[in-house]
């Protein structure tokens, strides 16, 4: 899959992708964990229309020195 291609729902993942795409997720929770924002309120933000990279720059603010 090329970063430039967003699987769809009805995409099937390889086992190697969907490996890959575990543990970024264990490690997406792990963190957003460490700097306080439980798994249910990631969820919330993203269903309430949040993107992706928006989730990861509030996560990377909520764990700034100066959050």
């Amino acid at each position: 899959m090329s970063p430039a291609h967003s699987p769809s729902p009805t995409d099937e993942l390889t086992e190697r992708e969907a490996q890959v795409f575990e543990q970024a997720v264990t490690k997406l929770v792990l963190y957003g964990r460490k700097v306080g924002v439980p798994p249910e309120e990631m969820i919330s933000l993203l269903d309430s229309g949040m993107s992706m990279r928006g989730l990861l720059e509030f996560l990377a603010a909520k764990g700034s020195p100066a959050a």
